[in-house]
């Protein structure tokens, strides 16, 4: 008893010291298997959580950003027009979200009464995407303070 005790305790304190306070690693009877931790285990799953966190954060920052936004449009500028045109959809919504709007549905409205203005003129994905700023301002990412 004294052994399985001394096992989860050092095991709970390595837990804690590998992870830094980044995550939670919980520590139970099951923890413990024929003397064997596996802490091991719980400390590459609290890493993993704390990887994939910082990983989702860089890629919501990396989408909204010019060159995203402008590589969307080559992908999708297509679809964008017929979006726009309707004042909906799942690519304008999108554009919206990169944009950093801060109400997705008037975004798209927006796009639909300057339709024209955007889309009439644009020969290129570069030329719609300054339409864009031009009627729906400047997104923050590309302010100069």
């Amino acid at each position: 008893m004294l052994n399985r005790k001394f096992y989860l305790t050092t095991a709970a304190l390595a837990g804690l010291l590998l992870t830094g306070g980044c995550a939670q690693i919980t520590v139970t009877a099951d923890t413990v298997v024929e003397g064997t931790s596996r802490i091991a285990d719980a400390t590459t799953n609290a890493v993993q959580g704390t990887s994939n966190f910082t990983t989702n954060t860089s890629r919501e920052a990396d989408a909204r950003t010019h060159q995203a936004r402008l590589s969307f449009l080559k992908s999708e500028m297509d679809m964008l027009r017929r979006e726009a045109a309707a004042g909906d959809g799942e690519r304008l919504k999108a554009l919206g979200y990169m944009m950093q709007a801060e109400n997705e549905a008037a975004f798209a409205q927006l796009m639909q009464s300057h339709y024209g203005q955007i889309f009439a003129d644009a020969n290129s994905p570069e030329q719609a995407l300054q339409a864009v700023y031009a009627v729906a301002g400047t997104p923050p990412d590309m302010r100069r303070g």
